[in-house]
């Protein structure tokens, strides 16, 4: 069955399902091959790179599969869609995989991030009071990360949710691709020139 704008929803959901799924296992694999990856800034550069790669292949997917056309607002609606369920899919499986399978995690990455932060800090001369305070408020948000409440959770999935959003606007003005208005010589069949 040819995907079409009017079963949309369908394409996008198994796509942001793919993505969500492609994501976690990046993440889970970094956590066990080398945890002290997920503390450095690259690392986190590198996810949103690869990230925004996979999301522009899914995005392309989806407009293939419509047929190459689609309007700002239904790049929106496919984008967003595939996002949302990307997202949800990414943290519920972490919030899941760190909550009751690798419950140890956080004290197993926190170590990683606090030396990373308090070598950086040093080198730029920090004074150590404020490297404490520093390191305490990432502590913090690291526990969040890695051992959330349900509150935590909700939290972060609220913020995510929003952040999606702004980001399938801009892909949408990027990707949307409308419907030329006239087609050329060439495109117009053999069947349609004879009812000239």
């Amino acid at each position: 069955m040819e995907t079409t704008l009017e079963n949309l929803n369908p394409t996008a959901r198994n796509n942001g399902l793919i993505l969500g799924i492609i994501t976690f296992i990046i993440n889970i694999l970094v956590y066990y091959v080398s945890p002290s990856l997920m503390a450095s800034t690259a690392f986190g550069m590198g996810v949103i790179v690869v990230s925004i790669i996979l999301y522009i292949v899914f995005i392309l997917d989806m407009r293939r599969k419509i047929g190459g056309y689609w309007s700002f607002r239904d790049a929106l609606r496919g984008i967003f869609l595939m996002a949302l369920v990307a997202g949800i899919t990414d943290a519920l499986l972490k919030f899941i995989f760190y909550k009751y399978i690798e419950p140890g995690a956080y004290d197993k990455v926190i170590g990683f991030v606090v030396d990373n932060l308090t070598r950086t800090y040093e080198r730029i001369g920090m004074d150590q009071d404020k490297i404490d305070e520093v390191l305490e408020k990432v502590k913090e948000g690291m526990k969040a990360q890695f051992n959330p409440s349900i509150g935590d959770f909700l939290k972060s999935l609220g913020m995510m949710i929003i952040v999606e959003f702004v980001m399938s606007l801009i892909f949408a003005a990027i990707f949307k691709k409308d419907k030329p208005m006239f087609m050329r010589v060439d495109e117009i069949s053999e069947q349609d020139a004879e009812g000239l």
